[in-house]
């Protein structure tokens, strides 16, 4: 009879688990790339939504603030409303191109944080990465001031009239009391805490920054809620004191946290995390600067062919920016766990959450095209009064824009995504370029080719938009796919045969 071949089976399973856990531990072994060591495609999809959702509500706040100071300075005429909304665009605009450049904290804390996990030893002491963002954020408030405190002489190199020339130089100068908070506190937190995987506390944050900067606004220039009437420059305190009542309050519910407040101290800069955040965070600051000026371009573009056409722009784009958020923080959450598995070793899980980043913001792009093809007269009514001035004018082009809009959807959101993962390996520079010689040719010269020598009108700026978007997409594309081709090869480091991530 024979003999039952379990007991065998058993101790030779058992002989190879030792054998193999005495290579691991003498760290004899190079490859170790089972399934069970990387999260599922659920655990992926789940950590981005993770990430994205506050990021989302926390830049959608940013947006709210910047429609309820429109909408309450209207009601102090043209002119407050010029200079607010102009100074009010200026400045974000500056400060959002600049803050950029903090970027490669982001990346640097999240390797940090994989290799933590991969080697299963605590988390070293990120206190240096941060004391040098905060310098380097303080640095650069310089060229940020060098650009807005002669804010007068930029709007008149545009022909403004004389009286927004000079009320739109002092909104600016009280304007420039909120940037210490806005971009060395709140915008480096904005930044790091999502590295640190403690993104939960914008969740609520800035969505209240948006609610009480409305509650200021509304006080402070029409004289509700028992505060003193300012007018047009109640508007800008409001801002002050929005940004330094939410910084220091992000400040404070950050040093309660266990884990992070060992990081959130300031101590010596790390020279080298310095350099490195220098040469990742320069060519990010291009690539927004130039992604900013193809759109600040097209506004100024549209508003040259007259007041039907910047309002159809102005609506197409107010629709397109607002869509885009959730787009732009999927690329920041993929930023952070590509920087995250290639920090773990783990490229092939690196991969894979691109791949689920793609995949969340092709779904997301394909809803919101779809809306804007299909019901485009609903939401250009939203904007115009339909029996309003102009608006038999407004309303046909507002539904073209949107439509052309809605086609570039799909490829304005993979190349965002795309852009995101480049950053989380290291590679900025390129996609910096990429942008710069596909923005200013075709987005910008194209747009003013077809808008004005073609005679396309406001449609010719769209479609330039457009079609430099979908250029730049198939180009990030090709760059992400030989990237990470070349990462998988590499084989970067291993990972612990079985352990899940930390939450």
């Amino acid at each position: 009879m024979r003999q039952p071949r379990a007991p065998c089976n058993s101790n030779l399973r058992l002989l190879v688990l030792v054998f193999f856990r005495h290579c691991y531990n003498q760290g004899c072994m190079t490859e170790i790339r089972s399934s069970a060591t990387a999260p599922r495609w659920g655990e992926h999809l789940r950590a981005l939504i993770r990430i994205a959702a506050p990021l989302s509500f926390s830049q959608l706040s940013e947006m709210a603030m910047n429609v309820t100071d429109t909408v309450l300075l209207g009601g102090l005429g043209a002119t407050a409303l010029a200079v607010g909304g102009m100074t009010t665009n200026l400045f974000f605009c500056t400060f959002i191109t600049f803050q950029a450049a903090l970027g490669g904290a982001s990346i640097l804390i999240a390797r940090a944080r994989g290799r933590a996990f991969a080697s299963q030893e605590r988390l070293e002491d990120l206190s240096g990465i941060v004391t040098s963002g905060v310098l380097l954020a303080l640095l650069l408030c310089l060229p940020v001031l060098a650009i807005l405190l002669p804010a007068g002489s930029l709007l008149g190199f545009f022909n403004e009239p004389a009286l927004i020339v000079s009320q739109g130089s002092r909104f600016m100068h009280l304007l420039l009391w909120a940037l210490l908070p806005n971009l060395v506190i709140i915008g480096l937190l904005r930044i790091i805490l999502p590295a640190f995987g403690s993104e939960r506390l914008l969740l609520w944050t800035m969505p209240g920054m948006a609610v009480m900067n409305g509650v200021l606004n509304a006080g402070l220039i029409h004289a509700r809620f028992g505060l003193p009437r300012m007018g047009l420059w109640g508007s800008a305190c409001a801002t002050i004191v929005t940004g330094w009542s939410v910084a220091i309050l992000l400040v404070i519910l950050a040093r309660r946290q266990s884990l992070l407040r060992p990081h959130l101290r300031l101590t010596r800069p790390d020279p080298r995390a310095m350099m490195e955040m220098l040469r990742l965070g320069l060519p990010m600051m291009g690539a927004t600067g130039a992604e900013l000026l193809a759109f600040q371009m097209t506004g100024l573009h549209a508003g040259a062919l007259g007041a039907v056409s910047s309002a159809a722009h102005q609506i197409a784009l107010s629709v397109t920016s607002t869509a885009f958020m959730i787009s732009l923080a999927l690329s920041q959450a993929v930023n952070i766990r590509v920087a995250y598995w290639l920090g773990a070793g783990a490229p092939a899980a690196a991969l894979r959450a691109t791949l689920g980043a793609v995949m969340l913001v092709v779904l997301w792009t394909c809803f919101t095209a779809t809306i804007l093809l299909v019901f485009p007269e609903y939401i250009a009514g939203f904007y115009v009064d339909p029996h309003g001035q102009d608006a038999a004018q407004v309303i046909p082009l507002a539904v073209t824009l949107l439509k052309i809009a809605g086609i570039f959807q799909i490829l304005d959101g993979v190349q965002c995504v795309c852009s995101g993962a480049l950053r989380g390996c290291h590679d900025t520079f390129m996609p910096m370029v990429l942008m710069v010689v596909t923005y200013i040719p075709v987005s910008i010269l194209g747009g003013d080719w077809l808008a004005f020598k073609a005679g396309y009108g406001a449609s010719g700026l769209w479609i330039g938009l457009a079609t430099g978007l979908g250029i730049l997409s198939v180009l990030l594309s090709i760059r992400l796919v030989v990237t990470l081709r070349r990462k998988l090869r590499e084989g970067q480091g291993t990972l612990p045969p079985a352990c899940a991530e930390p939450a």
